[in-house]
């Protein structure tokens, strides 16, 4: 009987779903050492607890009392985003299930169920952990508080049904322009419809019908969907490796992916008019530069972070980490120099020192003049006013031209 039950739509359902629970407790046996986390679980529950409990009966935080509802809102709506809906299709199936309507529909069908059960316990869950700011700083009772309970679990289930029909649809650019607008929409949606239904029973039943009422049509057009078997398989599989790519992010650097072509730099256009070899061979280190993606982003962050550190501080202390921000600059910039000068693309050519060198300092100044004039006007900005930003830029780089000619110097009297 096991076995016959094991060939049926139901059965090849819960013997997938069981296996892939087997095999996240296995991922999660084989990472994460249990004898360590005791000892870490268990002081750490019961300090939570007591944390909990005086929440009940103590008085609350400013931070709690200050917080608004449609905030609150938000934030569980976040929480809500996490999980997704699994109907465990496999590549294998594309031949059998395509075949056989009746056995996807139960794999869809059970897969429904299964993340409307999940989404409805997390909430349960999230609900009692908020319980005193709900009761204490809102005035909900516990009919209230079951109610929205209820209201945020079929609304997560709503909002992973939505996506989860976006995610098997779409592909590239197009599925995170929808899943950023559905994501967006749905969010504001539940923050007004929460506000709205507050202090009112007979609104949060009806906000609870209607949202029933719409994930079921939702749950319908999700059966009645064709040509979507490679975005389910997709999904799923996305869906089934998120704990082990969880726990081999920390451990395995991931991959790049192959790019035939830059994001910039595409065209062979001149960026210095003089074709000199040691201008050309700084044209060439500093397009190598930005075409990586890895560095072209350490750029923009640099950029980002050091306006940002220059316009916080007050006088003097700005302008001596903007002193001290030149100073890094340029230490790395000379660094990333090093690595395209001791590429084998440098080598496979006999470069003259003296114009190695050059090239080396005329690529470090195209790095460093975008970051000097923008530290500089961030600078001016927050110290003397707008008038005084152009003239306060022009020092920054000045200064700034000044310690790489100096870092230059010292570098070619150590090679000397």
């Amino acid at each position: 009987m096991g076995k016959a039950d094991r060939y049926t739509p139901l059965g090849l359902y819960r013997r997938r779903s069981r296996e892939h629970f087997y095999e996240q407790l296995k991922n999660l046996k084989l990472a994460v050492d249990w004898t360590v986390w005791v000892y870490l679980l268990v002081p750490g529950l019961l300090y939570l607890s007591g944390w909990y409990l005086s929440l009940w009966t103590k008085s609350l935080p400013t931070w709690a009392t200050e917080l608004s509802l449609p905030m609150l809102t938000g934030l569980i709506d976040i929480v809500m985003l996490s999980g997704g809906v699994l109907i465990f299709v496999e590549e294998a199936d594309v031949l059998f299930l395509k075949s056989r309507p009746l056995w996807m529909r139960t794999l869809m069908k059970q897969g429904i169920i299964r993340a409307c059960i999940q989404h409805l316990g997390k909430m349960i869950v999230i609900t009692a952990l908020i319980a005193p700011l709900l009761s204490r700083v809102y005035g909900m009772s516990l009919t209230d508080m079951v109610l929205i309970a209820l209201w945020f679990g079929v609304v997560a289930s709503l909002q992973a049904m939505a996506l989860h029909i976006v995610k098997v649809r779409y592909t590239g650019w197009r599925r995170w322009i929808q899943l950023t607008s559905a994501a967006i929409a749905m969010g504001l949606f539940t923050i007004h419809a929460t506000t709205w239904m507050h202090g009112d029973i007979w609104r949060q039943l009806a906000g609870i019908f209607a949202a029933i009422l719409l994930l079921v049509t939702l749950a319908q057009m999700r059966l009645v969907m064709k040509g979507t078997f490679e975005g389910d398989v997709r999904e799923d599989l996305r869906g089934r490796l998120k704990l082990t790519a969880l726990m081999l992010s920390r451990s395995v650097s991931k991959p790049k992916a192959p790019q035939t072509r830059t994001l910039i730099f595409r065209k062979r256009r001149r960026l210095l008019r003089n074709r000199s070899i040691s201008n050309r061979t700084a044209e060439t280190a500093f397009k190598a530069f930005f075409r990586d993606s890895s560095t072209m982003k350490l750029y923009l962050q640099l950029g980002s972070l050091s306006t940002v550190a220059v316009m916080l501080p007050p006088f003097p202390v700005n302008v001596i980490v903007c002193g001290l921000l030149i100073v890094m600059l340029t230490l790395l910039f000379f660094r990333s120099w090093d690595i395209f000068a001791t590429s084998e693309y440098v080598q496979l050519v006999s470069y003259d020192p003296t114009a190695l060198h050059r090239a080396g300092l005329m690529m470090v100044r195209m790095l460093f003049i975008p970051l000097g004039i923008l530290m500089g006007l961030a600078l001016g900005i927050t110290w003397l006013g707008w008038l005084a930003s152009v003239v306060v830029a022009a020092a920054v780089v000045v200064f700034g031209l000044f310690c790489l000619y100096v870092g230059g110097w010292i570098r070619l009297t150590r090679s000397a």
